[in-house]
């Protein structure tokens, strides 16, 4: 029998691919979520949303909801890893792009689509985009503080894109998008005419107006929200590379808008020039452009030239933001919908023996994590290597 992993019998990767050093990460979470709907009593997804005060609140998603995919089953999906959304190509020109390179800036980790034995994995219909980012639990900057531990969430530019493009894609009527319109024109006339895309000082200098515009339409249109974001978070005992036996792993999930939430706290109120905070501001400004072109008057002024929006030189390109674990733990311990806290980071739910029921057939064996030396030095040493006379 071949090595698979959990509910993923149609893919783009073959399962000889799902086991590499750069595919697992993305592979092994989506394995997880559909143990988490096809087990005897099936279990959520923690869902971190807004409300209608652009509050975190904790919420939970069934794993059918969160691929967008009711009434089907995982057999029924074709996983997409590295692809991008179609659907969105009516908000972009020129869509994602005709060719292989123009296209790799744009894509997301995951694309879930339903599967068609007549039809071409191109032409089957997407269900759901996903961006996915597996986060062991604690991470440096709270390794101090076992009893409040969090999580590093690193960030590409295409989650911002997808974030955007999610909101403008749930408007349905023209009256949505002339608000959005609207309540972006002050932020947008400010900008242009400072020429402050192009600028962390001015960015920065007008951070306060434009995180309020956006907390607006945020507010405005919280029901509105989606998944984009799959958390998967694995926990060891402090910086010991054993997974703890009783509370190893848990599945969270970030809406668009709490992704926003997320990157507007890093945003500062006043003008910097602070590396992380102009990063964020950044972040925000182009998020702005994306929603601004996006919400024209007609399908045609909805097209965002993705080539031209403006941000300030020497911008790094493939990473967006990262905020460490003191960060994200003060959304993952937000309060609950029902009441109540989060303690997802401190008491994950699953524990780690559920890893046979996910990577099967002797997968595991399979494995090719990148090779470190520190890495090297350190397995010999705890499996007394090391110190043998082999050695």
């Amino acid at each position: 029998m071949c090595a698979k992993l959990l509910g993923i019998e149609h893919s783009n990767h073959s399962n000889e691919d799902l086991w590499s050093k750069n595919v697992f990460n993305s592979t092994f979470p989506v394995a997880f979520a559909n143990y988490l709907w096809k087990c005897d009593s099936p279990q959520k997804v923690k869902y971190v949303t807004t409300d209608a005060n652009f509050n975190i609140v904790i919420d939970e998603i069934g794993v059918d909801e969160l691929f967008n995919c009711n009434g089907l089953t995982a057999e029924e999906l074709y996983f997409s890893f590295e692809d991008v959304y179609t659907p969105y190509e009516k908000f972009l020109e020129g869509g994602f792009g005709s060719t292989k390179r123009l296209r790799r800036a744009k894509k997301i980790d995951l694309v879930v689509k339903q599967f068609e034995e007549d039809k071409a994995p191109e032409d089957y219909k997407s269900l759901r985009a996903l961006e996915i980012k597996m986060t062991v639990v604690p991470d440096n900057s709270t390794i101090n503080t076992p009893d409040n531990p969090g999580s590093e969430i690193v960030i590409r530019p295409t989650t911002t894109l997808y974030a955007a493009l999610g909101l403008l894609d749930q408007c349905k009527f023209s009256r949505e998008f002339a608000n959005i319109k609207e309540t972006l024109h002050d932020v947008w006339i400010t900008l242009s005419n400072e020429n402050g895309l192009e600028h962390n000082a001015t960015l920065t200098g007008n951070s306060r107006q434009m995180k309020a515009a956006i907390a607006q339409i945020c507010k405005k249109y919280h029901k509105k929200q989606i998944p984009l974001l799959l958390q998967p978070i694995w926990k060891t005992n402090a910086q010991d590379h054993e997974l703890d036996k009783e509370h190893a792993l848990d599945l969270i999930a970030w809406s668009n808008l709490a992704y926003v939430k997320l990157f507007l706290t890093k945003v500062p109120d006043t003008q910097t020039d602070d590396p992380t905070a102009c990063r964020a501001a950044r972040c925000l400004s182009k998020f702005i452009q994306y929603l601004y072109i996006g919400s024209g008057s007609s399908d045609i002024d909805r097209r965002i030239n993705l080539g031209a929006i403006k941000v300030p030189e020497g911008y790094q390109t493939d990473k967006e933001l990262s905020v460490n674990g003191a960060g994200t733990r003060e959304f993952i311990t937000a309060r609950k919908k029902r009441g109540g806290k989060n303690d997802t980071y401190y008491k994950p739910r699953f524990p780690r023996k559920i890893l046979h029921s996910i990577i099967l057939n002797g997968g595991e064996k399979r494995l090719k994590p990148e090779r470190r030396f520190d890495q090297s030095i350190y397995i010999m040493e705890k499996t007394g290597l090391y110190n043998s006379g082999n050695f």
